[in-house]
């Protein structure tokens, strides 16, 4: 009995690692989509994961994930973003820009290829 529940632990750890890569790599395609349509360059190496927490949604439980990335507008000074996840669906992408302002991207909101809305 004991080995099937360190069989179900090591199952539920390889589920979770696993969808934890798929949600950084989703969250590096958006920030590097968003960036080109801001038109400043996106630094790959800066997509951090800053929290997570779970929320009842329509179908039970999910994990909303926050990431920072950061991004340049004159290839030295570095300005930060966030991007947040819930489930594998994007809730915004927002921008710090160095004239003040912030950029909130509706467009990146939107469910992926093969991705429901949830």
């Amino acid at each position: 009995m004991t080995g099937l529940f360190v069989i179900l632990a090591l199952v539920l750890a390889v589920l979770y690692f696993n969808d934890a890569w798929r949600s950084l790599e989703r969250v590096r395609r958006v920030a590097r989509d968003v960036c080109a349509r801001a038109g400043v360059q996106f630094l790959d190496s800066s997509v951090v994961q800053t929290g997570i927490r779970v929320e009842r949604g329509g179908r039970g439980l999910v994990l909303v994930r926050r990431y920072r990335f950061e991004f340049a507008t004159d290839g030295s000074t570095r300005h930060a973003g966030e991007i947040s996840l819930r489930g594998r669906r994007v809730r915004i992408a927002s921008m710090d820009l160095p004239d003040g302002g912030r950029l909130f991207d509706a467009e990146a909101a939107a469910p992926g290829p093969g991705e429901h809305p949830q």
